[in-house]
């Protein structure tokens, strides 16, 4: 008996995942949609704001940038390279929030030298777009604390409460991208808001629909044998 039914079980569990990674990969290229729109009607605001609008929003502000304390987020690969976003700390004037600035990407051959790279001294004004802090797939474990005696601090991941605990409380909870042709921007690369579009989440989607039915054909036809044979 349960011979028997073992083939109409592994058919049940592969379309049912096939369904499953169909209806995830529509809702992420929903997701990626709302990005791309986000990033394209973005508004205008002034940093030193209370609370800047807004996903994406543009913004500009006058302060200074921390020279030394900087946080370089590791596993930036540019080019096959392996290396870091480098995140500096920014105040804008007339305002006590700490902003940190990824200013692009730096290349880190060897994790005992870390890279050495000039910031404005005096007061600058940037620009850029806010972001939401960086993410990754799969966290495991936590991010070690950084040493705040040297600078800079290498990061796995970029885990705001470890940067707090460094920098003070009054660090944001959002980042700021810095205008690619801003002098203060390290690589020039523009950022991109998604790293693939929905086109693509979608021909995955489309991948498993797929799937899901050719299963689902396959076992509908070999059931139809079995009951004739019976």
């Amino acid at each position: 008996m349960i011979r028997h039914a073992l083939p109409h079980v592994a058919a049940a569990l592969v379309i049912g995942a096939a369904v499953y990674l169909t209806m995830w990969q529509l809702d992420r290229a929903e997701w990626k949609s709302e990005l791309l729109a986000d990033w394209e009607s973005a508004t205008a605001s002034d940093l030193a704001a209370d609370e800047p609008p807004g996903r994406y929003a543009l913004v500009e502000a006058s302060g200074d940038f921390d020279q030394e304390r900087h946080v370089l987020l590791d596993n930036q690969v540019r080019n096959m390279q392996p290396g870091v976003h480098v995140f500096t700390p920014f105040q804008p004037h007339g305002t006590d929030k700490t902003w940190m600035v990824n200013r692009g990407w730096q290349p880190l051959p060897r994790r005992d030298e870390l890279p050495s790279f000039p910031t404005p001294g005096d007061s600058v004004t940037i620009a850029g777009r806010l972001s939401e802090l960086p993410r990754v797939g799969l966290e495991i474990g936590r991010a070690s604390e950084l040493d705040p005696d040297h600078w800079p601090n290498l990061m796995t991941y970029f885990d705001l409460e470890r940067i707090r605990d460094a920098l003070g409380e009054n660090v944001a909870d959002r980042i700021v991208l810095l205008e690619p042709d801003h002098p203060a921007h390290l690589s020039g690369d523009e950022w991109e808001p998604v790293t693939f579009g929905p086109e693509r989440h979608r021909a995955y989607a489309f991948q498993w629909a797929s799937i899901g039915i050719v299963v689902f054909f396959i076992w509908l036809i070999l059931t139809i044998r079995s009951l004739r044979r019976s």
